[in-house]
């Protein structure tokens, strides 16, 4: 086998070459950009070469290298930790090599002889105390030096980790308002893959709920002040008012209050515990997230704990499903004597069909993929219906409720023919995007179509005083304040942001 058929594979290690005897022969360029990459060790570093160029000749002048003027000797590799053949003849190089090899010391050709070297460097590149090193095994020497560019530009964004949150929710755009903002389907693979190329982002992850839409990461200085993700999330046309962006502790304690369910609809739901833990985890199966974004979240969950357990007795602590059930008994439904159609069998859909299985009379459930078990004491009350046959089931219903996360109405229009003109139909849609075409609600008298604010607004109403809850979930919030601190000072560069 020739050499270049050979596979050099390597293994990068850090040389602690402080105060040992270290030798480049040669005097022109290259030779002075190897004395540069040694001279950060603090080496006792020699230079063997008939002639330097000015260069090295300033370095030898401030007393940082010995330069011995005459060509060189197999002797002079003797006691040398490692040696550098720099010269501008490859025979010459050669006989450097077979003369380290003689010694057993460590040696790189910096010419085609490089194959057959001990070691070859790598492209590197430093920020402060850290350091990266970029290589290919000496195969492609250009795409090292690129990859190394590439990832400078990034470590000098990286002063710093500052937690961001850009987003929107209901209290600042209703239902209608909200809808186009929301990532679902492609719109979060685009979102995801925009921010994955940015500069300056170190970890993300996007909370997309019925009632919200986020983007939560770890940024540098210049990315959390330059307005990036605000353009991401499309919200460069809309006031200030209409969304959010908070830094630092302010993000912290947010997403501390949006985990507890303060932030939400029905404010102590626990739904949006588990959609922020399967938001973090989504977004570390697809690289977006990692260690730094789980300590945040880690921290927001423990804290968000806390204050659950603080303002709990003051909340009736319904989840959005129980709300459902709730506006319709206020409605005057007689749930015993109803069947309810149920569109949608994930978590929200589940949660509406086991604590509504007590009171309802039948139920109607519709899936589209995943088809949903039923126990089997639970099966003549419940019947299963796949999307594709909806329509031919909606005359027997008085209660529709959807609950999916399709990107558009799957109840309209179209539908209207098949809805049983005789008697009276609610229609709950708790969808986000929307899944029920808001037109069916002039369809008849008897249709009566109810988004998310529609029972937003009507809980608030039956609520107890949210402005105590929510001064003491911020009191909770500010009484950990030192875990915000001790994560913030923990990445390099930062400090606890205001």
């Amino acid at each position: 086998m020739t050499n270049s058929d050979q596979s050099h594979k390597g293994v990068h290690i850090n040389l602690f070459l402080n105060g040992r005897p270290c030798l480049v022969v040669g005097g022109g360029k290259v030779a002075y950009r190897k004395m540069l990459l040694l001279l950060d060790t603090e080496p006792e570093l020699t230079v063997v070469s008939p002639e330097i160029n000015d260069d090295v000749q300033a370095l030898v002048q401030t007393g940082r290298i010995k330069h011995i003027a005459r060509s060189f000797e197999d002797e002079d590799v003797i006691g040398m930790a490692l040696v550098y053949a720099a010269t501008n003849s490859r025979g010459a190089n050669k006989c450097i090599l077979d003369a380290a090899r003689m010694h057993n010391v460590l040696c790189c050709c910096v010419d085609g002889n490089w194959s057959q070297s001990d070691f070859t460097t790598p492209a590197i590149t430093r920020h402060d105390k850290l350091m990266v090193s970029v290589s290919s095994g000496g195969n492609d020497c250009r795409q090292s030096k690129m990859v190394k560019n590439s990832i400078s530009r990034h470590l000098k964004m990286m002063d710093a980790g500052h937690l961001v949150v850009v987003g929107t929710d209901h209290n600042h755009l209703n239902v209608e308002e909200r809808e186009p903002f929301h990532l679902t389907g492609h719109r979060f693979e685009r979102a995801g893959f925009m921010i994955m190329q940015l500069w300056g982002i170190h970890e993300f992850m996007v909370l997309n709920t019925c009632n919200r839409v986020e983007i939560i990461a770890v940024v540098s200085t210049e990315t959390a002040e330059n307005g990036i993700l605000r353009h991401i999330m499309g919200f460069t046309n809309l006031k200030e008012d209409k969304f959010y962006i908070k830094n630092g502790w302010k993000a912290f304690e947010h997403l501390c209050l949006t985990t507890a369910g303060m932030l939400s609809q029905t404010p102590g739901e626990n739904h949006i515990t588990a959609q922020m833990k399967d938001a973090l985890e989504l977004a570390k199966q697809r690289s977006w997230a990692g260690n730094m974004m789980q300590e945040w979240i880690s921290s927001s969950l423990y804290v968000s704990k806390a204050i659950k357990n603080e303002v709990a007795p003051l909340l009736h602590n319904y989840e959005i499903e129980d709300l459902a059930i709730k506006y319709l008994e206020a409605h005057g439904k007689n749930l015993q004597q109803s069947t309810v159609m149920m569109l949608g069998a994930g978590m929200i859909g589940k949660g509406f069909v086991i604590d509504s299985l007590p009171a309802v009379g039948k139920i109607i459930w519709c899936y589209h993929v995943n088809k949903p078990q039923i126990p089997e004491a639970l099966a003549d009350k419940v019947e299963l219906c796949s999307f594709n046959d909806m329509k031919n089931r909606i005359t027997d219903a008085d209660i529709i409720v959807s609950a999916t996360d399709a990107p558009g109405h799957i109840l309209h229009m179209a539908h209207a023919p098949f809805f049983n003109q005789e008697r009276p139909v609610i229609v709950i849609d708790l969808g986000m995007p929307r899944n029920i075409d808001p037109e069916l609600d002039d369809l008849s008298s008897d249709v009566t179509v109810v988004d998310l604010d529609g029972l937003k607004y009507w809980y608030r109403r039956e609520l107890t005083d949210m402005d105590e809850i929510m001064t003491r979930s911020k009191q909770i919030a500010k009484a950990n304040r030192d875990l915000y601190d001790k994560i913030a000072n923990s990445f390099k560069g930062g400090n606890p942001a205001e």
